[in-house]
């Protein structure tokens, strides 16, 4: 995300819509795809080795990364999986809307709330598909029972809670060349100082580690420090989230997947990591054995996704695909030190 990413203040200015509100009306160049690959590999590279890298005198880097900020067709910030930020319950939830109130308006709401970190309209069996993120099984019921289930205008809903979180990828350009980022292995929830840390550069992964260690009450080398112990373990990383129509990837796309008896979820869900257009796998309960999110450049590149990439796989047993209308996104805080369960 989410997408497996993953801002608490302002969702409106935290967000990328897939439609195309956010960055739609900026025209990319090919310094700016260059600019925007390399921020996805590492959110916090220096302008000097930018422009040593391409070439490109240093102001001129400047100028254009604060641009593609200022028109939000990026965002900086801190990646990591949900469990380590505190989630210990995680779950896609499928909405479907009874037409007493558009579905528009209604996602908007849901992706407002503060367990929620992604939602989108789709096509298919759900109008909708929402990820939520809690501190425990008590809490995932609470919000679905009381802030989904009942909102005006849903009809029904059903839940897939997530076993494992078997790959993230949310940079989609990067996500076109497997490279080092594979699945999410394991990792041990961060201390609370760690916490706090994540939570500063969630909101601008740039931040400096001086402002971030004075804001903490912490030494600038501390912050240095951890942030560089986390990035080594990979336990975050710090990488540009951008508007995937931006950069030419035109359909977005959920596939829920179950496996054949007799076959290893795991298995496939690991073999589904490996294919270039997928960036997000995991294994849930439910009817869909694995959901998996598939970003494309446009329809054909779908249909040979799902055809001939994803049906042909041994233990795929059948396929349903929710074509994305609009997401919405934003970087998931870590809880607070005294919320942790």
């Amino acid at each position: 995300m989410h997408g497996s990413e993953y801002l608490v203040s302002g969702f409106l200015g935290a967000t990328f819509a897939a439609s195309g509100d956010a960055g739609s009306g900026v025209r990319l160049s090919e310094l700016d795809r260059s600019l925007i690959r390399l921020l996805q590999l590492d959110g916090r590279q220096s302008f000097a080795a930018i422009s040593r890298e391409l070439r490109v005198p240093e102001k001129t880097i400047r100028r254009r990364v604060n641009e593609l900020l200022e028109s939000r067709v990026i965002q900086i910030t801190t990646v990591a999986d949900p469990a380590v930020l505190g989630y210990k319950v995680a779950a896609m939830v499928g909405v479907r809307v009874d037409g007493r109130r558009g579905i528009k308006p209604l996602v908007e709401s849901m992706a407002t709330l503060p367990s929620v970190d992604y939602a989108v309209i789709t096509t298919g069996r759900y109008d909708a598909l929402v990820e939520v993120l809690c501190r425990d099984t008590a809490e995932l019921l609470t919000v679905v029972d009381e802030s989904i289930v009942r909102a005006p205008g849903v009809r029904s809903a059903e839940v897939f809670p997530y076993l494992q979180l078997h790959y993230q990828e949310p940079a989609w350009d990067v996500g076109q060349h497997k490279g080092e980022h594979g699945q999410a292995e394991e990792r041990e929830p961060l201390d609370a100082t760690d916490r706090r840390i994540v939570a500063e550069l969630s909101t601008d992964g740039r931040l400096p580690f001086g402002l971030v260690g004075e804001r903490l009450g912490i030494s600038e080398s501390q912050v240095r420090k951890r942030v560089t112990r986390m990035l080594q373990e990979k336990t975050i990383r710090i990488s540009a989230i951008a508007n995937p129509r931006s950069l030419g990837f035109n359909m977005q796309a959920w596939v829920g997947i179950r496996c054949a008896p007799g076959h290893s979820i795991t298995d496939l869900a690991q073999t589904l990591t490996k294919l270039p257009s997928i960036k997000y796998v995991v294994a849930c309960a439910g009817r869909f054995d694995v959901f998996a999110e598939a970003v494309c450049r446009d329809s054909l590149d779908l249909m040979r996704l799902v055809d001939s990439e994803i049906r042909t796989l041994t233990g795929v047993a059948g396929t349903e695909v929710l074509l994305c209308l609009e997401l919405y996104y934003r970087a998931v805080q870590p809880l607070a030190p005294d919320d942790r369960a």
